[in-house]
């Protein structure tokens, strides 16, 4: 089924937004609070969108981590199976009748039902069930486990559930960006690893960290950091980057000669790819903003570092990032009672410092208005 859905089926009032940034208004605040709104969100957008692991992918033989996609929104039982030879993301569910098959990181030789016994391989193949002796037409592939479309980049798993692009497609131009870098040998810092509980709406989240109008009023100290007389943004089919350029004294990259950014003083890339993946690049490394909607107004962020130049940690731009995590979260929180309020409509965008938070608007609206294909 194809074309544009009537509103009254989607239970709530929304109506594109307009192209031009100049002539446009923000989304509405009932958007962040209508449950009809939300729900359409999860299956349109969330349901079809890439999602980062928040966490270090299994790379040994026979390691099995369960993964539950977006718990509290889309809720899905996922399984990262290491065969061997590959990485698999794998449904981890019976076929049987629905048990969860792995409830914590393990290692096995194979996947076991502990409900009534069915076995499958690494690979999410059947391989036997005891009791179905005289079963016709059993086992089918239908007995196999689903396998989910994944993808590995620079030690980051990620994962679909019905992907409405390709992973490299999704990527866009951020890959040969950041060609340049050592990513290769980035390693997934563990004590880095940070889970922040955000009592607002995942959209609210994403609209912060698409603009820079804020840094001078909520980040003092990454205002010292970045020249803001020369923030840039860039959009793209599936996200957008915003550049920061550092202020005198202040880390930057090295860049080669032929890159895109050659003679700018770049100390930071914020990559934003659609609905809700975030990653920064620092002189020092890679954090990662892995967001997980969870409810109207419920969210959980892993924060995830990887680093290959542990010297310049702590400088510049990508210095004091918990510091700047929980300033954006108190302004988040902060917006997330305001449009509670009755009295607030809508507003209007700042034509250029704002212009990547029109993108997302129009992006998410656009595929909650069009129903699949």
């Amino acid at each position: 089924m194809s074309g544009t859905v009537a509103q009254s089926e989607l239970g709530f009032l929304l109506e594109p937004i307009v192209d031009d940034v100049r002539r446009a208004a923000t989304l509405p605040g009932h958007a962040y609070r209508d449950g009809g709104f939300h729900e359409a969100v999860r299956e349109r957008v969330l349901a079809r969108a890439w999602h980062a692991f928040p966490g270090s992918p299994p790379e040994r033989d026979g390691a099995l981590v369960p993964w539950t996609l977006l718990d509290g929104c889309l809720d899905e039982p996922l399984l990262l199976a290491h065969d061997g030879a590959a990485l698999r993301c794998l449904s981890n569910v019976c076929t049987h009748r629905g048990s969860l098959l792995v409830a914590e990181p393990c290692q096995a030789r194979a996947i076991r039902c502990p409900y009534h016994g069915r076995r499958f391989s690494l690979d999410g193949r059947f391989v036997s069930a005891p009791g179905f002796d005289g079963a016709e037409g059993f086992p089918s592939q239908k007995d196999d486990l689903p396998a989910l479309a994944h993808a590995l980049w620079h030690g980051l798993a990620f994962a679909s559930l019905a992907p409405a692009v390709p992973f490299e497609e999704w990527l866009g131009p951020l890959p040969e960006r950041l060609r340049f870098l050592p990513l290769e040998r980035a390693c997934l810092e563990r004590p880095g690893i940070r889970r922040y509980e955000l009592a607002a709406n995942w959209m609210l989240y994403c609209d912060n960290y698409l603009e820079g109008l804020h840094v001078p009023f909520v980040h003092r100290g990454l205002a010292r950091a970045l020249d803001l007389s020369r923030y840039n943004i860039e959009l793209f089919t599936h996200g957008a980057l915003q550049l920061g350029e550092a202020s005198d004294g202040e880390p930057c990259f090295d860049l080669p000669v032929g890159h895109a950014d050659y003679g700018r003083r770049i100390a930071a890339y914020y990559y934003w790819l659609f609905p809700c993946t975030m990653l920064n690049v620092y002189p020092w490394g890679m954090s990662i903003n892995v967001v997980e909607p969870r409810g109207l107004a419920k969210t959980t962020v892993h924060y995830l570092s990887l680093v290959f130049d542990e010297a310049l940690r702590g400088r510049g731009a990508g210095g004091d990032l918990h510091r700047v995590e929980l300033e954006d979260q108190t302004v988040v929180h902060a917006v997330q009672r305001g449009v509670r309020a009755r009295s607030y409509q809508h507003g209007r965008y700042a034509p250029v410092a704002e212009a990547a938070v029109h993108h997302f608007h129009r992006m998410l609206v656009n595929s909650v208005l069009r129903a699949p294909t």
